[in-house]
């Protein structure tokens, strides 16, 4: 799976209004997902979005950012600075979401380590992602990204079925996440469709279709879950220890 990358910026250029419109739907959802998972992540105190998913997003935008001279130089095209200035704001937010599995993951991942301990295997396992997709971007014929972009937004899927499984509830989900992931998808196929004949290839509609069908799944199984709701029991206790402390003085 291949394309020319210098005829698909031509055709971006023949199709700017269509490119843009589907664009501009993938952008919406794209930060109504991150939105959401930093509401429910602060709401649940519990992550939202697992390292292997949320690290795999951050890495695969922070290594296309740090190819400034690539996209400002060689390309030298409105499409790909576009991208750029976009993925500085997307690659800031992921890796404030790992932040967030560092900071409420350590209890439910692992309990026998440190806080600082559980942080350093965190950086440590985001580090390791990103060499992984650089190993994998390596023997990738797509210089312009155009087949990583789904890709990466697909992973967002099974990571959110084995969080609703392990947990057994919605703590950290909502169907709203998956809406936006399905939404990412066909906003992707509509926007590549007139770029090169490889976006409207079985393997590539196949990628759509298994999105969908694999978000509105998780939609189904989501409504078939309890409902989480934040326990208030440890404010409750702080506050009656501080009574009996002001009683006895």
């Amino acid at each position: 799976m291949s394309y020319d990358p210098h005829a698909v910026l031509q055709a971006i250029d023949e199709n700017t209004i269509t490119v843009l419109l589907f664009f501009a739907a993938a952008a919406i959802c794209t930060f109504i997902f991150l939105i959401e998972s930093f509401r429910l992540t602060l709401k649940h105190a519990a992550y939202s979005a697992p390292l292997a998913a949320v690290g795999w997003f951050a890495m695969h935008d922070l290594i296309f950012v740090l190819q400034y001279e690539k996209w400002f130089v060689e390309y030298n095209h409105w499409w790909c600075k576009a991208w750029w200035v976009a993925l500085i704001f997307t690659a800031l937010i992921e890796f404030t979401l790992v932040g967030m599995v560092i900071r409420y993951g350590r209890k439910e991942l692992l309990p026998m380590v440190s806080q600082r301990q559980f942080a350093a295997l965190v950086i440590a396992a985001t580090l390791g992602i990103g060499v992984l997709w650089l190993v994998i971007k390596s023997v990738l014929n797509d210089d312009l990204y155009l087949i990583s972009f789904p890709v990466t937004a697909f992973w967002a899927l099974p990571f959110s079925t084995a969080l609703l499984v392990k947990r057994q509830s919605l703590r950290g989900q909502s169907t709203r996440l998956e809406f936006c992931v399905i939404g990412i998808m066909l906003s992707f196929q509509g926007a590549f469709w007139p770029l090169d004949e490889v976006f409207r290839s079985p393997a590539y509609i196949a990628l759509t279709v298994l999105s969908v069908f694999w978000g509105a799944t998780n939609i189904w199984l989501m409504r078939r879950f309890p409902a989480y709701e934040p326990e208030q029991q440890g404010n409750s206790g702080i506050n009656h220890v501080e009574s009996l402390k002001l009683a006895n003085t």
